[in-house]
């Protein structure tokens, strides 16, 4: 997938409303998901575009995190 940045984090912290953090583009927007899966995970973490409308969902990101657990060799 490929999509021009700069695209945003969002995720349930602490408090109720929403933190968010902005990267340059996807790819660096998931390599921080997948760095900090641990603890986005309880979090309701999504990723939204430059008009903040929504790219990647809780849902998608679960199953891709799911995804790349069952491949250990990266294949």
């Amino acid at each position: 997938m490929t999509t021009t940045g700069p695209v945003t984090l969002r995720w349930r912290g602490n408090g109720s409303a929403p933190e968010t953090e902005t990267f340059p583009d996807l790819d660096a927007a998931l390599d921080a998901v997948e760095a900090r899966w641990e603890t986005l995970q309880h979090q309701a973490p999504q990723i939204l575009d430059a008009r903040k409308i929504l790219l990647i969902s809780t849902e998608q990101l679960k199953d891709a995190m799911v995804e790349d657990d069952e491949t250990p060799d990266g294949t």
